[in-house]
């Protein structure tokens, strides 16, 4: 995983379903050693179910956090790691999600002070919002050894410049959401061609079942056809039209501070992924007030700017609504 020196699974477990500790243990005997999980997840079970998970053999897996807190806030890392019932943990990821935010020095600032402490091996940045303007920034910065972007084969030719500057950084880069829109066969199709992304480690999954587990591993080792390969990017293309593609122009389009982005992502895993409702509990609790949608003053800015022509300010009314 780039210059963070982790060697890790190429199928890796994202943690936001709260999965109990003998699934997690039972990726683990499979070989996917790399656990992505945060204190948020699952109303705060998830991080505990995966100390229960790694007793006895924290030594063969890769711990990676997500920092939703101040960055600077040691006694917050304290309580995550008490969770885990760990020292320290491999990688931590600060949540950022506007490249203007990514250039803030306090972040650079406590990377020196975490890793000096030795709880923190190595740092990262998670994204789900202007993913290439915010991993662009990222580099920049240069203190980065990890990206964790939100991806699919529709931000290819977006994404593809900043992939070949990460591996050309030997910044290593962990995807999260590759299966948005593509439903389960396509998105299996699409593991090979993910792994062949320039500086792409690992693909973070929440496996939901160890059938599920076993698919995502016969997927990596199953050849892709020149023929797959078309298919998987032209449905990617199709699947993604009407469909939010998280580039945050909303957000930075919004004179009121909605975080619009945030919240049609609420709207869309409401409609499509009822399996992930927890995941938008916690987004929401995330937000202060001035960042939800009865912010919203409907001027329409949000719409105007947005390059997939979405009915944002429906998006925004349901979460207001259906998800209050």
């Amino acid at each position: 995983l780039g210059k963070s020196g982790l060697d890790v699974s190429v199928i890796s477990i994202g943690t936001g379903g709260g999965q109990a500790p003998n699934l997690l243990r039972y990726c683990i005997s499979k070989g996917v050693n790399f656990i992505h999980t945060s204190t948020g997840y699952k109303g705060g079970s998830a991080i505990k179910n995966v100390g229960e998970a790694i007793k006895g053999q924290r030594d063969k897996v890769v711990l990676a956090l997500k920092i939703t807190w101040e960055p600077s806030d040691i006694k917050a890392l304290d309580r995550a790691l008490a969770s885990l019932g760990v020292e320290s943990v491999d990688l931590a990821l600060y949540n950022i999600h506007n490249r203007k935010e990514v250039t803030d020095p306090k972040y650079a600032k406590a990377a020196v002070q975490l890793k000096k402490s030795g709880k923190i091996k190595s740092i990262g940045l998670t994204t789900h919002g202007d993913m290439a303007g915010c991993m662009a920034a990222a580099l920049d910065e240069g203190f980065y050894d990890v990206l964790m972007p939100s991806y699919n084969m529709s931000m290819k030719e977006e994404c593809a410049p900043v992939f070949e500057r990460a591996a050309k950084d030997n910044v290593g880069i962990m995807l999260m959401k590759a299966e948005n829109q593509l439903g389960t066969l396509t998105f299996q199709k699409a593991i090979p061609l993910y792994l062949e992304l320039p500086a792409v480690a690992t693909i973070n999954k929440t496996i939901s079942s160890f059938k599920h587990c076993e698919d995502l591993l016969a997927a990596v080792a199953t050849p892709v056809e020149a023929a797959d390969r078309r298919e998987v990017e032209r449905i990617a293309r199709i699947a993604m039209a009407g469909h939010c593609t998280m580039c945050g122009v909303c957000t930075a389009a919004c004179p009121h501070g909605v975080a619009v982005a945030d919240l049609v992502r609420c709207s869309d895993y409401y409609l499509n992924c009822p399996d992930h409702l927890t995941e938008v509990e916690d987004t929401l609790a995330g937000l202060p007030a001035s960042a939800r949608p009865q912010a919203c003053r409907a001027c329409g800015a949000c719409e105007t700017a947005c390059p997939q022509h979405l009915p944002i300010r429906h998006h925004l009314h349901r979460v207001a609504t259906a998800l209050a």
